[in-house]
């Protein structure tokens, strides 16, 4: 069974790169065809369950039949609780999807505490063979973190956003700036 942990940003993170949505959405559901396509049933994808990325390929999953396990970092009352209807109806049809669900903090009476996300991404990691991440070259959060943390256990990383190439650790120190899509200019 090939194990690939799935990293990415939120959808403002996407925004500020002159990606839309949509375009990230295209090219989740692209990987995921290629993944099914080069593992066949020997692939599982570990996934964040965070809106944005994590959603995205998990949709992407279900909708061409590819197996993934769900890590949330807190009971998913918790972790959806300022989302939209529509993210958290999403979340519920992925958990029900699912065909392995791991929560760090599963109590929903827990207090809140930001360093859950890290150990979630930890998590996905070091039960996977490498990692994808869909990284603009933000050197700040949760996505660059989960990079980080996958090539310190030299487990090998491809960036979705840059055609799956590779990531090392000096692409993390200077930083990467994703080209700009048509319609946008710099001005």
């Amino acid at each position: 069974m090939v194990k690939i942990a799935i990293t990415g940003h939120r959808p403002d993170a996407f925004l500020v790169s002159h990606y839309a949505p949509e375009t990230v959405m295209r090219i989740a559901d692209d990987l995921v065809v290629q993944l099914q396509r080069e593992y066949k049933h020997e692939l599982c994808l570990n996934l964040g369950g965070a809106i944005g990325v994590d959603q995205w390929v998990g949709t992407a999953c279900m909708a061409h039949e590819v197996k993934f396990h769900l890590y949330l970092p807190f009971h998913p009352s918790v972790q959806a609780k300022y989302w939209s209807d529509e993210q958290k109806a999403e979340l519920d049809k992925q958990m029900q999807y699912a065909a392995g669900i791991n929560i760090v903090e599963p109590n929903p009476e827990a207090p809140y505490n930001v360093a859950l996300y890290q150990e979630r991404n930890r998590k996905m990691v070091d039960d996977a063979n490498f990692t994808i991440a869909f990284w603009v070259g933000k050197k700040r959060g949760g996505t660059v973190n989960a990079i980080k943390y996958s090539l310190k256990q030299s487990k090998f990383v491809l960036n979705a956003m840059d055609g799956l190439r590779p990531l090392f650790k000096e692409d993390i120190k200077n930083g990467w700036t994703p080209p700009t899509t048509k319609g946008f200019k710099d001005e």
